[in-house]
């Protein structure tokens, strides 16, 4: 009777790994499989028609959208750094051209986030200061950090854009009370982390590197980065006399707990970065890029 029970459960641990090896598989040839390519956008808007409050005329999620946007520039100006740091020791063909690409699209993304802070500055918010502020992070990094713990990172905050972007094509609730004229320029960046979300985890484990680093690193990043969003989001409600009033609260709560309840649809993508045999393309929406794609021909594709 022993011998069946441990054949039994010998039998249902092969099953599960088999299961776990081809959803690996089957991610990474997704990921292979991606073609992308930069675009320069044409939203047929200038920031200056924008409302201060341009998130429903609600305080709280427009200051978190504008802070988040701030953080943008000198990011992603981190994770080109990270991969052209690893680039040389990567072999692959193909994964060397979505990375070309990637720089692309993560170098116009920058761009725009820096035309929208200079709008925020007119409006009396400290945007380009924060800018500045992130650039002195950047190259305090890439100075006394080495090249694989950085692309460690910059997977972990690849991995929260990825999520982000897929609640921003996805979620009525997150995006239906933005103005549309930005919620077009939300969509397009979410569109385009999606199609490189799995480029710089297969750099980093084309470089060789390890599930601890990358765990490590995830667990930092989301300590440092929620405290560095909601700091500066703090200083830009601080700035509109309205941190303290409960309103904005009321506002907070409902955005991350209930409607459209970020935290709690969000978790489970969260965690499962902490898997050993995770891949970002086993959240496979690729229906989402041939749907954006087909609607869409305001661009220069580069």
């Amino acid at each position: 009777m022993s011998c069946w029970v441990n054949g039994r459960r010998a039998t249902i641990i092969i099953r599960l790994y088999k299961t776990m090896t081809d959803k690996q598989a089957t991610a990474r040839n997704v990921s292979a499989g991606i073609e992308f390519h930069g675009r320069k956008m044409d939203f047929g808007f200038e920031f200056e028609d924008l409302p201060r409050y341009w998130f429903g005329n609600d305080a709280f999620k427009s200051t978190l959208m504008n802070a988040l946007s701030c953080l943008f520039l000198e990011g992603e100006r981190l994770f080109i750094d990270a991969v052209r740091d690893n680039e040389h020791l990567v072999k692959d063909e193909r994964l060397q051209k979505q990375v070309k690409n990637f720089i692309k699209q993560e170098a116009i993304h920058g761009h725009e986030h820096h035309m929208l802070s200079e709008y925020l500055d007119t409006l009396g918010y400290p945007a380009t200061k924060v800018e500045a502020q992130e650039r002195a992070v950047r190259l305090f990094l890439k100075k006394h950090v080495p090249a694989k713990d950085r692309l460690a990172i910059t997977c972990a905050v690849e991995h929260f854009t990825a999520m982000l972007a897929h609640q921003m094509l996805t979620n009525n609730e997150l995006t239906d009370e933005m103005d549309p004229r930005i919620r077009e320029m939300w969509k397009w960046h979410a569109i385009e982390e999606t199609e490189h979300k799995g480029v710089c985890f297969d750099v980093y484990e084309a470089i060789g590197g390890g599930y601890w680093k990358r765990v490590f690193h995830m667990a930092t990043i989301t300590m440092t980065f929620v405290m560095r969003l909601s700091t500066v989001q703090a200083y830009f409600l601080w700035k509109d006399k309205q941190l303290f009033k409960w309103s904005t609260w009321k506002s907070a709560f409902r955005f991350y707990w209930k409607t459209p309840a970020l935290i709690p649809t969000i978790w489970k993508e969260y965690k499962d970065y902490y898997r050993r045999d995770f891949h970002p393309w086993e959240h496979d929406n690729r229906e989402l890029l041939e749907g954006w794609e087909a609607e869409h021909d305001n661009y220069k594709a580069v």
